[in-house]
């Protein structure tokens, strides 16, 4: 995987660029089978997003439980598949890690104001410095829809340079020179907020002098006075939009929720305003064309902090605040929600494309924590689990997967000596949900598997990374086996190394030595020498020389090991089992070892076994040496009591003629008459 990142400080256009980049005609061309996107922040629920990126390649019926399987099958949907994928926003490498994805045709596109990061990944960094005076100018001209006369061209250069050159900061002025506020007074106001910040910002503001501090202070103060100049009630529901998660899609479904609105469309027009004073980011649009909307991290500390903030200003030039707690912020919210209910049941919430995805976050932020284990028992009508059944049926289990992970969390936290049974309670049911997910993704019958893919109701790389999720190694190894044979070459390459890496970890020798085997003939010549290293750690001398016989067909090589191993089998049967195995195989070098070793037997039957096998292959050698050989076979074959006496004379005539010619005849006929002696 080629990873490249872009590096730079906040706000200054590393999202932006990378926005760019994924609707550039040739990248897209580049990246035929598409572009995946997924921002990150400082606290990222991965796995939905990584469920998301699933959905999004087709595979509509994965079960996510974990990040890590999530991951799993996002590598095996974009084996050989030509995709982009943009992680935005990264705060740490471990978040990165999971959407790291993807085969030699794929890229990963990373943005970050964490340099480390970029280090970490290996990646090739762009870094990413603020836009030069010349620039700074174009972005306000184009914001602005016309040129800069002369006139104005002056302050607007110095507003622009005491901006930092800031792109975001310098759409928030454009937004408010086009509303009908001049760059003289914008600037005037510009500089009395800076040096406000200055004066009663966090510790050591006032002292600032290096250019990212000085930077954050303009792009606030830019910030501040934009919201002082929204109505009340505009300015009120951009406050409101503090209670909900860092960079989480904004659509108007939601908002007409959150701002008590009867009609969607008026929250869709209130949201285009503040995207039109660039208090909002524009989002990736919902499949109907209906546009979403972000809001920059700075932007959300902005809202959150001004719901709690008092209505009564202390300082001058402060902006008003809701002068509400936080838990009552979200409780207010999910009193909303729940009016939307049937009989007050989380799980009858109609979707909104939010709601469902972060019901549980609210619901602790709301410090309503016996809420969220009350939820996930709720009954739906047909008596099954509530809240599972409403995220299926809207696409979202790895929600649910990632609520009950948090709720299970929330039970241990609540842990003490008062609460133990409750706890304990909670955390068996919680386990008893999570197995039962893993058991539904993981326990396909192989029949019905391979009909989906071969009906083609499941693509070959769903049906890979279904069997993938299997914890079972040697269920896996079985699966993965058959399957293959319905796979296209590129996948059925990937599937077979995943066979044998699932053989290595089968426990048993016996079960390991028999997937080797099943192995032999569809392992391509790369993946052979790792097969033979695995065939060779078996212990056991009879499956490890069951697993090297195997082999030999594609890896002659190892017929001398195959017969050492036979040789080293205690058991008779085994060992004679082996070496019949081994007798067509055998080059005529390692034939007389394979004929002393059948001598040694000691047991009659089980030489007479081997020893008649090894007789076919040993006619095509010099006759002279066998003539000991093949009277001793026949002796004990007259002198035996085995019921196959002559069928087993029947398969040595051919060579006893070849080898003997009249004494043969003589011998045979004596055989012969031994064996109807015995059977009267």
């Amino acid at each position: 995987m080629v990873v490249t990142a872009i590096h730079g400080l906040g706000s200054v256009g590393k999202s932006t660029l990378a926005t760019a980049l994924a609707h550039d005609p040739e990248v897209q061309a580049h990246f035929c089978d598409g572009i995946l996107w997924a921002t990150l922040g400082q606290q990222p629920n991965l796995l939905p997003l990584l469920s998301g990126w699933v959905q999004a390649l087709g595979d509509y019926s994965f079960k996510a439980t974990s990040v890590e399987a999530a991951s799993k099958q996002l590598r095996t949907l974009l084996y050989d598949k030509a995709v982009l994928l943009v992680v935005d926003d990264a705060w740490n490498t471990q978040d990165v890690q999971p959407f790291n994805v993807g085969g030699a045709r794929s890229q990963v596109l990373v943005t970050t104001r964490e340099a480390v990061i970029a280090e970490a990944l290996g990646a090739s960094t762009y870094s990413l410095d603020v836009m030069t005076p010349e620039q700074a100018m174009e972005l306000l001209t184009n914001k602005l829809e016309h040129e800069i006369i002369r006139a104005e061209r002056q302050p607007a250069e110095i507003l622009a340079k005491a901006l930092g050159y800031l792109p975001l900061a310098l759409e928030l002025a454009a937004a408010q020179v086009k509303s009908g506020v001049s760059w003289a007074v914008l600037l005037q106001d510009m500089q009395r907020e800076i040096a406000r910040l200055k004066t009663f910002d966090r510790p050591g503001a006032r002292d600032a002098t290096d250019e990212a501090s000085l930077k954050r202070l303009s792009l606030t103060a830019s910030l501040n006075l934009s919201v002082q100049r929204l109505s009340d009630d505009t300015r009120e529901n951009f406050i409101w939009l503090g209670i909900l998660p860092e960079d989480v899609t904004i659509a108007r479904a939601i908002t007409a929720t959150l701002w008590d609105m009867d009609d969607e469309r008026d929250a869709g027009d209130e949201l285009s305003y503040l995207h039109s004073v660039t208090l909002l980011l524009p989002g990736v649009p919902l499949a109907d064309g209906t546009p979403t909307y972000r809001l920059h991290d700075l932007f959300h500390d902005l809202a959150r902090n001004l719901l709690t903030a008092p209505p009564k200003l202390k300082r001058r030039g402060d902006l008003p605040g809701l002068g509400i707690t936080l838990p009552k912020a979200h409780a207010t919210l999910l009193e909303k929600y729940r009016n939307l209910t049937d009989n007050n049941l989380w799980h009858t919430l109609p979707n909104d494309g939010y709601i469902h995805q972060h019901l549980v976050w609210h619901l602790e932020k709301a410090e309503q924590v016996e809420e969220i284990h009350n939820l996930l028992a709720e009954e739906s009508a047909t008596g099954g689990n509530g809240w599972y059944e409403a995220c299926d049926r809207f696409g979202q289990t790895a929600n649910f997967v990632t609520d009950v992970a948090r709720a299970w969390q929330l039970a241990e936290d609540s842990c003490t000596e008062t609460t133990l049974p409750q706890v304990i309670g909670l955390q068996g049911r919680y386990a008893l949900i999570i197995a039962s997910l893993n058991s539904l993704a993981a326990n396909l019958p192989v029949e019905l598997l391979i009909a989906l893919v071969k009906e083609s109701e499941w693509t070959p790389e769903q049906g890979l990374a279904y069997v993938l999720q299997s914890s079972n190694p040697e269920q896996k190894a079985n699966l993965l086996s058959q399957l293959a044979n319905y796979l296209p070459p590129k996948l059925k390459e990937l599937a077979l190394s995943k066979v044998l890496a699932a053989a290595k970890q089968i426990q048993s020798e016996e079960y390991r030595a028999y997937a080797l085997r099943a192995l032999a003939d569809k392992l391509p010549p790369e993946l052979l020498s790792d097969a033979l290293a695995a065939a060779k750690q078996i212990q056991d001398e009879s499956y490890r020389a069951k697993a090297l016989s195997a082999l030999a067909d594609k890896l002659p090589e190892v017929l001398s090991d195959a017969l050492a191993a036979a040789k080293q089998i205690q058991s008779e049967s085994y060992r004679a089992d082996a070496l019949i195995r081994l007798a067509d195989k055998l080059p005529p070098d390692l034939l007389p070892e394979a004929l002393a070793a059948a001598r040694e037997i000691q047991s009659e039957s089980y030489r007479a076994d081997a020893l008649i096998r090894l007789a076919l292959k040993l006619s095509q050698i010099q006759k002279t040496p066998l003539f000991d050989y093949w009277r001793e076979t026949l002796h004990i074959l007259s002198v035996h009591t085995r019921p196959n006496l002559l069928s087993d004379i029947k398969a040595l005539t051919p060579v006893i003629f070849t080898l003997g010619g009249q004494q043969a005849v003589k011998d045979i006929a004596n055989a012969i008459q031994d064996v109807s002696r015995w059977w009267r």
